[in-house]
C-alpha cells in the first residue's frame, strides 16, 4: 500500500485517485448488472456487505446472496443503468461514502431487439444509490448500497 495513503492527512492527488476508484467501483457493478454478470456484481462487496433493494424489505448480506437474488430476475429482462451527479465524501484513506442518482431503462422484450433502434422500454425509473464502500486488499468495495427508486415513468406499450 502506498504510504500516502497511510497518511491521516491526504493530498489533493490522494483525494482525486480516491474519487475515481470509487467511480470506478460503481460504474463497474452497474456494468456488471447490465451485462447480467451477477457473480462479478456480487464480488464487489465485501464478505459482509449489506445491499438494500427497493424491492425487499431486508438487506441481502454477503455476496452469495447477493448474486442468488439477482440471479432470480427474469432471464428476458435487459436492463441499462445511466449514472450521473455522482459525490465522493472521503472519510480516510480507507473509507468513503458516495451517492449517485440513477436511471434505469428496462425491458421484458429482450427477444424483441431491433436491429437499429433496440427493444422497446417498458420502464423508466429513477433513483439513488448511497454507498458506504471500504478499501481492501483486493481495491475498493462496498461495504453497503442503498438503493431507492425516487421517480417513475410510466410508459406507453404499443398495442397494435
Amino acid at each position: 500500500m502506498c504510504e500516502a495513503f497511510m497518511s491521516t492527512q491526504l493530498s489533493e492527488l490522494d483525494r482525486c485517485l480516491i474519487h475515481r476508484a470509487v467511480e470506478d467501483l460503481v460504474n463497474e457493478a452497474q456494468n456488471a448488472l447490465d451485462e447480467r454478470d451477477f457473480g462479478r456484481f456480487a464480488a464487489l462487496f465485501v464478505e459482509n456487505g449489506r445491499l438494500f433493494r427497493p424491492t425487499t424489505p431486508d438487506p441481502l448480506v454477503g455476496p452469495d446472496a447477493i448474486r442468488d437474488s439477482y440471479g432470480k430476475n427474469p432471464p428476458n429482462r435487459f436492463n441499462r443503468h445511466l449514472i450521473t451527479n455522482f459525490r465522493v465524501d472521503i472519510h480516510s484513506s480507507v473509507e468513503v461514502k458516495a451517492r449517485a442518482y440513477v436511471t434505469l431503462m428496462s425491458t421484458e422484450a429482450g427477444d424483441q431487439v431491433a436491429e437499429v433502434f433496440g427493444a422497446p422500454v417498458h420502464r423508466c425509473l429513477v433513483g439513488e444509490f448511497h454507498d458506504h464502500c471500504v478499501r481492501t486488499k483486493n481495491g475498493w468495495r462496498f461495504q453497503e448500497r442503498r438503493a431507492e427508486f425516487t421517480l417513475n415513468m410510466p410508459i406507453a406499450r404499443d398495442e397494435s
